[in-house]
């Protein structure tokens, strides 16, 4: 049966959600990131013009580097971080991506006083498997479901949600966890595998009340990467 330990890191994502959406100027964006970590992101630039048409969530001012392996995607609403697997790095671990992207994160927040009223951390990882949808029914379904009625399923996926308050100094409030087990492919080499993906992020009717400063930033991501590795445990024991 595959266990966690089988699961590859593909990518993260560490966003910050800002309710202030007045304080945004793209121009700004550029020149604090570029000002600190120009070296990083050095790669091709999207910045679009101010467009009260379209959504607070939609990037206005795009950042990566020249592999595309780190990007940052900023609006009005929301300032991401993402950090994409290469082929080099098989072998690297959410609490050596992670630092990453807070160091980026906190200075932005630093620098801009941003109002941020809600984060969320995003991990995707996925485990190489010749029948992916089968595997997952073996481990999720009962004996009587595995022979119908899921016996010739070909794709397969199972998405569980909870809300709760977690037992981590510092966190004072609720989280959501999303978890989604699913069939996918691994584009490097094209093969089957299961992919998980871990959402876990501050309520959204609570936007408005939190005011997320540097060490909160940092107690929330710091508890998020412990709880997404303790749940991925728990879907895929050993």
């Amino acid at each position: 049966m595959v266990n966690w330990r089988q699961f590859t890191l593909d990518s993260v994502q560490a966003a910050m959600f800002t309710p202030d959406h007045s304080t945004f100027v793209g121009g700004r964006v550029v020149a604090t990131i570029l000002r600190q970590f120009g070296e990083q992101f050095n790669g091709e630039m999207q910045v679009l013009p101010s467009a009260a048409n379209l959504p607070s969530e939609i990037p206005r001012v795009v950042l990566q580097n020249r592999d595309k392996s780190k990007s940052i995607q900023a609006g009005p609403g929301r300032f991401k971080f993402i950090w994409n697997r290469t082929v080099s790095d098989d072998q690297v671990t959410l609490d050596k991506v992670l630092p990453q992207c807070i160091e980026v994160l906190e200075y932005y927040v630093r620098e801009t006083r941003t109002h941020v009223g809600r984060l969320g951390l995003v991990v995707q990882r996925s485990c190489p498997d010749e029948s992916p949808a089968q595997t997952l029914i073996r481990r999720f379904c009962t004996p009587e479901s595995q022979l119908e009625p899921f016996n010739r399923s070909a794709t397969f996926e199972i998405h569980n949600h909870k809300e709760y308050s977690p037992s981590y100094e510092g966190i004072e409030y609720k989280i959501n966890s999303w978890v989604r087990c699913q069939c996918g492919i691994i584009e490097s080499d094209n093969r089957s595998a299961i992919v998980v993906i871990q959402d876990l992020n501050t309520l959204a009717a609570d936007v408005e009340q939190h005011r997320f400063d540097v060490e909160k930033i940092r107690c929330f991501f710091s508890m998020a990467s412990i709880e997404a590795e303790t749940i991925i445990k728990k879907y895929f024991p050993e």
